[in-house]
């Protein structure tokens, strides 16, 4: 294929926290080395990637650097104060994150972008359904990673207070915003078909118009381990200790299993919340339970070849790289029953239900007690391994849809 102008679009692309500046980096990367020019449109943080990408910093307020609301009124007293900065304030002040809202705005008074849109093949957007021009959406795939209505409902689920619900339902109002920019796109990705599922319900958008593309991922220092000992050790990774996770399950798991005699422990990966770390004192677990903040890669491979059965009980995850590592490193794995991980583990992994913590308890046991299902599953994980790509793979897979783009076949 002829080598492409393309421009990334990105409300922020944090390169240690969260998934848009990670799939920014690698997609930008694999691209740039497939020989297409690519030029990264982010507001802050910004993504680390190779110099020979162009990275154009979309002048954002940053408001969402602190959730202080006297630094957040010092950061508005330093704006121009036109008409956008002021609506930006007074929706972020009662509430609103705006970031994706008026991405697509402050991108248009970009300088930079003004003097060189129209010479791009393509834009592709990283799930900021912002309100972009006509001139932009004609030339528009967009990736969403999951419609991000399933996090507010899960965090709607988990708070009983009144008052702290209507302020969730005000942060995610965002989401309004997005259902009717993304009426506009001719294309979507969706890393799962599970989450494509949920695009449909949440959007109303055209199931045909959505194409699901695994997330690529570089599994070549995740090699596959082959245990020769078993220490009743199971690992998870949560990254951000958010009630999507289902730690609190996971605990509460072990808890069962210790009080039927078996004193199984738990590595957790990633932020601790202060009320789970209550809860591990609450039910006698510290010396069951260690934890480890983020970790440089070839620790947390470490740590996973140390492990004997690794837990992705999230209640949600659009594509679950942790749970991929897991596989890929030959770990039998106990997944939840929702969303994408069930689609990704395969025949590698048990399932149980994720809102009931006896089922994940008698997972862990009939793991913990039957070394032949272990060894079925662990062998499992080998052949399951071969299914998962990485981005130069997932660039190939980009390149098809662009040229529908821009060929007016979408």
């Amino acid at each position: 294929m002829k080598k492409l102008k393309i421009g990334l679009l990105s409300y922020r692309s944090d390169p240690f926290s969260g998934g848009q500046g990670i799939y920014i980096k690698n997609v930008s990367e694999a691209l740039q080395n497939r020989g297409h020019e690519v030029t990264i449109f982010s507001g802050n943080p910004l993504p680390i990637v190779n110099n020979k990408i162009k990275v154009v910093e979309i002048n954002t307020p940053g408001y969402f650097e602190t959730f202080n609301s006297f630094e957040r009124f010092k950061i508005f007293q330093a704006q121009e104060k036109t008409r956008l900065d002021l609506w930006d304030f007074i929706e972020t002040f009662t509430g609103t994150f705006t970031e994706p809202i008026f991405f697509g705005d402050r991108l248009l008074q970009n300088t930079e972008f003004a003097k060189t849109a129209d010479s791009y093949d393509v834009f592709h957007d990283n799930q900021s359904i912002s309100n972009y021009p006509d001139s932009i959406n004609k030339k528009l795939i967009t990736t969403l990673h999951h419609p991000i209505h399933v996090d507010r409902d899960i965090d709607l689920e988990n708070e009983s207070s009144f008052l702290r619900k209507l302020a969730i339902k005000r942060w995610y109002s965002f989401l309004n915003f997005q259902k009717k920019n993304l009426k506009k796109v001719k294309k979507i990705i969706s890393p799962s078909k599970s989450s494509k599922k949920d695009i449909c319900h949440y959007f109303q958008y055209p199931a045909e118009q959505i194409s699901v593309i695994w997330n690529g991922i570089d599994l070549a220092d995740c090699k596959f381990h082959q245990r020769t000992s078993f220490n009743s050790e199971f690992v998870t990774i949560i990254s951000s200790d958010v009630p999507m996770k289902n730690l609190r399950n996971i605990l509460k798991a072990l808890y069962l299993l210790k009080n039927d005699g078996l004193n199984a422990k738990l590595t957790i990966i990633g932020d601790l919340r202060e009320d789970n770390k209550k809860l591990i004192n609450d039910l006698d677990l510290n010396d069951l339970v260690s934890f480890r903040k983020k970790l440089p890669r070839n620790e947390l491979i470490k740590i996973l070849n140390a492990s004997d059965i690794g837990i992705a009980a999230s209640s949600y995850e659009g594509f679950g790289f942790p749970l991929v590592e897991m596989i890929a490193t030959g770990l039998p794995v106990i997944v939840s029953d929702k969303a994408s991980l069930p689609e990704l583990a395969g025949d590698a992994g048990l399932k149980f239900n994720s809102d009931d913590v006896s089922d994940l308890k008698d997972k862990m046991k009939e793991l913990v007690k039957n070394h032949a299902l272990r060894d079925k599953l662990a062998s499992n994980s080998k052949v399951r391994r071969d299914a998962f790509f990485g981005w130069d793979e997932y660039a190939k897979k980009l390149e098809d849809l662009f040229e529908e783009i821009i060929s007016g076949n979408i």
